[in-house]
């Protein structure tokens, strides 16, 4: 069975979504930053339930949103275009460290509608951390060079937190999406802007939080208090950096267990 690509209209602008068919309560999957829903497909074929995945605005191949989006106005866009998808009953959210808190935030904003959430890694930053984090990413758009430094540069940086030997097919896949990018870090921006901890503390919704260990492990960590007695913490030590493309099956097994269709 075949991924399907459709273009949906959203408040601030059209949305691509990937989805794949099959039985049970839908997952829609949300990716980091500055990845797209194309991360997601390996793990689509896999299960055997319905998946969706969107690119977020101003990634892979939706539109560019028309200003810089708060989380919030990221939650709002993906909720349109799921709704322009069809889903109308109940479904699952699975997100990875920006579309974690994203998924976060979709619940808080549609509880009645969300089952279960799994966030794999959680941004709890520092007030330090963070401060540095909204400046380092308040304004990159990749801007061309007559040289073509910027190409390098997005090269070299999809190298980073990882050790050889490298997977150069996926390290080019991670690159193409960063450059599709209108600006890169602007939805770890927004996230990093966003009350994790109240919404950590109030959140109405069954979550089970996944600790692999890559480069958000201890701010991860940080979120153990934060979390309510029934949610579920897992820490997985085997699996490292781009958990979905070096170890599938394990993370297939982890969602098949703790996120039953």
């Amino acid at each position: 069975m075949t991924v399907t690509r459709r273009i949906h209209p959203t408040r601030f602008g059209q949305v691509h979504v990937r989805s794949h068919e099959g039985r049970g309560v839908p997952l829609v999957l949300l990716h980091p930053s500055p990845r797209s829903g194309g991360m997601w497909e390996p793990l689509m074929a896999r299960l055997a339930r319905p998946t969706f995945a969107p690119d977020r605005l101003g990634y892979g191949f939706s539109d560019a949103p028309p200003w810089a989006l708060s989380l919030e106005q990221y939650a709002d866009s993906s909720l349109d275009a799921l709704q322009a998808a069809g889903i109308e009953r109940p479904f699952d959210l699975l997100g990875v460290h920006v579309g974690s808190v994203e998924a976060i935030e979709i619940a808080h904003r549609r509880p009645e509608a969300v089952r279960r959430v799994m966030a794999v890694g959680l941004p709890v930053l520092t007030p330090d951390e963070q401060q540095r984090q909204m400046e380092k990413y308040s304004e990159q758009p990749l801007r061309p060079a007559v040289e073509g430094g910027h190409v390098l540069a997005a090269w070299r940086g999809c190298f980073a937190f990882r050790q050889p030997p490298y997977d150069l097919a996926d390290v080019h896949q991670r690159f193409i999406e960063h450059v599709l990018a209108a600006n890169p870090g602007a939805a770890f921006r927004a996230a990093c802007s966003q009350p994790i901890e109240r919404k950590l503390k109030s959140l109405k919704v069954p979550l089970t939080v996944l600790a692999v260990h890559d480069d958000l492990l201890e701010p991860t960590r940080r979120a153990v208090p934060l979390l309510k007695p029934e949610t579920t913490y897992i820490d997985v030590p085997e699996v490292g950096m781009d958990p979905f493309h070096t170890a599938l099956e394990r993370m297939a097994t982890l969602i098949e267990r703790h996120l039953p269709a």
